[in-house]
């Protein structure tokens, strides 16, 4: 059956059971689908391409096999454990956890015989141990050659076998080596020969150059400032290290002699590269260095940061840490927008915080740093200019930062200091309804139009200023919703991110009428696309400035008027009896590096507050450029924003994105610090506030791999929420990653079949169905691990003992506080597209609508936290769009009338 009509029936369904309150269907096409966000295990690094001469091939016989020959070459001749991932046009791609093993061994090395693919013209090639990264090569055309070499870390494939005393003995683009303490450094490189102390001992050196002109040739670094030596102390790391880089168990531990301490400070401004000799002087590799270790160590600071007032010297100053910048000013102009920058010098502290006192008639002006710094993406000296992590308020698309006093009476709502949030006894207690503030009203035609999508939506004193009239359908609904129960609203990202042009005259719209089009054109999907990446909508998973409210919200985009209407948003659903949740993203940032405007944090302290590889790449397992928040001043800077939040904004509580890539140390160090706030010092009781989030475990965190991270595993006494992924599985079916027909226990899986043949015969459903009801029986009786109960099979099993997916625990949780319940959000598709895709063609519109409907029973009725999307109540849909992030406001709408 082909995608269309099936699709067509769906929609032809859905419009049967609800036309009041179900968003109206528009086209769907299975093949236009935007690709599902799936997380994958660490990207290879890219290499450089490479295009060869072309060589003499043996062509004797036209049924031999093709093959390349591929041979590898490092100067410390350490070849154990290496094997050669490839891809492309070969017969046998390998898996990335079942490396090629060598096919031989030469005189300069190993080498490996790759078997081709007919009419081969791209192989790709990399030499590896593990998740640990050598040499090599991504674009090779094995139809111009038949043996290529790979040498060190290199990424480029030699055509001829290469003189080694004219390779450059490593690379300076990746940082293996590690500054990880004041005067400690690791780099996995043996300390001699046969690895061992008593034999001849290789020498190791620090190198430095303030101008980034060092250079790797066959001889080793050239053109460097200064080098001192590293001393050998020892064949591991030091078990303080140890415990904060477990990822670097088993590396060399060299120490900074006492006589070179005092050149730290002037070290970590420029390029650094650690180089390693054989006891007879013989260069063997160099590498860079990353420094977060030793900056954590010496530089970290509780010096305020951002805009603050002095009380010492009663004075305002603007201070931002940056302790590798050689160069920080600050620009400052008189208006918002244009105009010409004042530039004004910043001094430097031990710990490496610029600072620039300013007089208090600069209030709610624009300001900026220009910072000159080295860079570890670029190997040079960059002079950037960028906003303040800190920031209270920017600019719209947070072009400058702005001096704002964010308790200014102008930016309290009457009555702001007296209001109070509803009241929470027990975090079991909470029930959550998830919400983007742009789908709240954006389609409400009882809203104003010039209020729809923004904050002030959800205020009736904007909507009908005049003081008559009824409140918006969208309250109405919230309202209805609160007298049923729920307690809690969860907005989806409003600080400031960068996927969205703030102001409106910016934003591209749809200028024609989609709704002419029948329900299975792909014309409506093809507009949308067109003004997707620039139009007013996007989930807001992009984090710039942590601190500041997202301006395309606001009714003024430039100004402070969006601290004002933030607040009243606020206000507005306390008075509903309606709890506000912050969707809180600090797992990774929009951007990196110098270039992008987008780019905050990496351009301050380069390479500093993201997490890297051990190779010094950028982790991006998250989808994006993941922080670093084993870091202490990226911890810091995630306690004084969520403090921030709280006490400026009064929101109570934090939902996490991806928290399972953050560690159960930051997370304490944000309860504690929530838990000291009081109604009478700070007008939020900080106890109250209720933290839950993704406890996923996956990318270079997994299984503990950086520490002790806030994932299911380790969430059990934490009492942090995590979302329960083993309800949703068991009641809906499958998981996001199995097909989308898969059935489960509310889905008719072996009680009434859809006819997927993947799921398997009668038999094999009811025992997967016996199964999948172990997993919902679990999450109703709130994910305790301890908790035992007859299991399918008969046995008296402990939720911790059953299994779920085969491999992981079912249950995790030691208090039903951590339980978060949930068969939708807005991550892949809503529960009525799951229900209309799972249940067979047969069922008719009326059992649908009750599957939901159950759906929605196990989520409500389990003993936990339960977690709603909004409108999965009133039969939502989305197309069947299991990736909405960017997908507009045609397929997102929301209608609550």
């Amino acid at each position: 059956m082909s995608c269309v009509p099936l699709c067509r029936r769906i929609l032809q369904m859905h419009t049967r059971i609800s036309t009041k309150h179900a968003l109206p269907r528009h086209s769907f096409h299975f093949a236009h689908l935007p690709c599902p966000v799936t997380i994958a295990p660490p990207r290879r690094p890219r290499a450089s391409a490479v295009r060869s001469h072309q060589t003499a091939a043996d062509s004797d016989s036209e049924t031999a096999p093709l093959k390349l020959r591929v041979h590898y070459c490092r100067r410390d001749e350490r070849y154990s454990g290496w094997g050669l991932h490839a891809w492309g046009d070969v017969t046998h791609p390998t898996p990335w956890n079942n490396a090629k093993q060598p096919s031989g061994l030469g005189p300069d090395g190993p080498y490996w015989d790759i078997l081709l693919k007919q009419s081969a013209n791209h192989v790709g090639i990399l030499i590896h141990k593990g998740e640990e990264k050598a040499a090599g090569a991504e674009n090779i055309d094995p139809s111009k050659c038949t043996e290529v070499w790979l040498v060190g870390t290199e990424q480029q494939a030699y055509l001829s076998e290469p003189d080694m005393s004219k390779v450059p003995a490593g690379t300076l683009l990746k940082s293996y080596a590690h500054w990880v303490k004041a005067n400690t450094l690791v780099w996995r490189v043996p300390v001699s020969e046969d690895g061992e102390l008593t034999s001849p001992q290789r020498r190791f050196h620090l190198h430095y150059s303030r101008g980034s002109k060092m250079q790797v040739t066959g001889h080793g670094i050239e053109h460097a400032d200064a080098v001192i030596p590293l001393k050998i102390a020892g064949l591991n790391i030091p078990s303080d290290v140890m415990a904060k880089y477990p990822h670097l168990y088993g590396s060399t531990h060299l120490e900074i002699e006492p006589e070179h301490m005092d050149k730290v400070h002037e070290f970590c401004k420029g390029q650094l590269a650690v180089s390693v000799e054989s006891h007879s002087g013989r260069v063997l590799d160099c590498t860079g260095l990353q420094l977060a270790g030793m900056l954590d160590d010496l530089m970290y600071t509780d010096e305020p940061l951002g805009d603050h007032y002095c009380e010492k010297v009663k004075q305002h100053a603007v201070s931002v840490w940056a302790p590798t910048a050689q160069k920080v000013e600050l620009l400052h102009w008189r208006q918002l927008r244009g105009g010409e920058s004042e530039v004004h010098p910043m001094s430097c502290s031990n710990k490496g915080v610029w600072s620039c006192r300013r007089p208090a008639e600069w209030q709610n002006t624009a300001y900026k740093y220009r910072v000159t710094v080295f860079c570890p993406w670029t190997s040079q000296i960059e002079t950037v200019e960028v906003t303040d992590p800190y920031s209270r308020c920017t600019t719209a698309n947070g072009e400058r930062s702005i001096l704002v006093d964010v308790n200014s009476p102008e930016l309290l709502p009457p009555g702001w200091h007296h209001h109070k949030a509803p009241g929470l006894i027990h975090w079991t207690d909470v029930s959550v309804y998830e919400l983007h503030i742009r789908d709240f009203s954006a389609s409400d035609p009882s809203v104003p139009e010039q209020l729809r999508g923004k904050y002030r939506a959800f205020c009736p004193q904007h909507l009908h200023p005049g003081g008559s009239g009824c409140p918006s359908h969208g309250l109405k609904h919230l309202k209805a919703l609160q007298e049923a129960g729920l307690n809690h609203i969860h907005l989806l990202p409003s600080y400031d991110y960068g996927s969205v042009p703030e102001r409106p005259e910016e934003q591209a719209t749809i200028q024609e009428d989609l709704s002419v089009y029948s329900p299975d054109s792909e014309r409506q999907q093809e507009v949308v696309l067109s003004v997707a990446d620039r139009d007013a909508f996007n989930w807001g998973y992009d984090p710039v400035h942590y601190g500041v409210p997202e301006g395309s919200y606001s009714t003024q985009a430039d100004g402070t008027q969006r601290v004002l209407e933030f607040r009243e948003m606020v206000q507005a659903l306390h008075s509903l009896g309606l709890r506000v949740v912050l969707d809180v993203v600090y797992n990774h940032t929009f951007a990196s590096g110098p270039y992008s405007h987008n780019s905050v944090l990496d351009k301050l302290v380069p390479g500093y507050y993201h997490r890297r590889e051990e190779d010094g790449e950028m982790c991006h397992s998250t989808c994006c450029n993941n922080t670093a928040s084993e870091h202490r001043m990226f911890e810091r800077l995630m306690v004084e924003d969520i403090i921030h939040w709280a006490k400026t904004y009064r929101v109570d509580g934090l939902r996490f994105d991806i928290m399972g890539h953050h560690f159960l140390h930051n997370m304490t160090a944000i309860r504690n610090a929530l838990n000291s706030l009081t109604l009478e010092n700070d007008g939020v009781d900080g106890r109250h506030m209720y933290i839950y989030g993704e406890a996923w475990d996956f990318g270079e965190v997994a299984l503990n791999a950086r520490g002790r991270n806030a994932s299911q595993h380790n969430i059990g006494g934490s009492r942090l929420g995590a979302f329960n992924d083993r309800m949703r599985d068991g009641a809906m079916g499958g998981s996001p990653y199995q097909p989308p027909d898969c059935q489960g226990f509310a889905t008719g899986l072996a009680t009434d079949p859809n006819g997927a043949a993947h799921q398997g015969s009668a038999q094999e459903q009811l025992a997967t169905l016996l199964h999948r009801t172990d997993w919902v029986r679990f999450a109703l009786a709130g994910n305790l691990k301890d908790f035992k109960t007859q299991v399918a099979d008969g046995r008296l099993l402990a939720g911790q003992h059953d299994t779920y997916h085969g491999t992981q625990p079912l249950a995790y949780g030691c208090d039903p506080a951590e339980n978060v319940v949930f068969n939708g959000c807005h991550d892949n598709e809503t529960i009525f597209d799951q229900v209309m895709m799972k249940l067979g063609p047969h069922v008719d519109a009326d059992a649908r609508a009750r599957v939901c409907g159950l759906c929605h029973a196990l989520v409500v009725l389990s003993q936990g936290v339960p977690f709603i999307h909004a409108g999965d109540d009133l039969l939502r849909s989305k197309s069947l769009d299991r990736d909405s992030y960017n997908s507009g406001g045609w397929y997102m709408r929301a209608r609550i009338d």
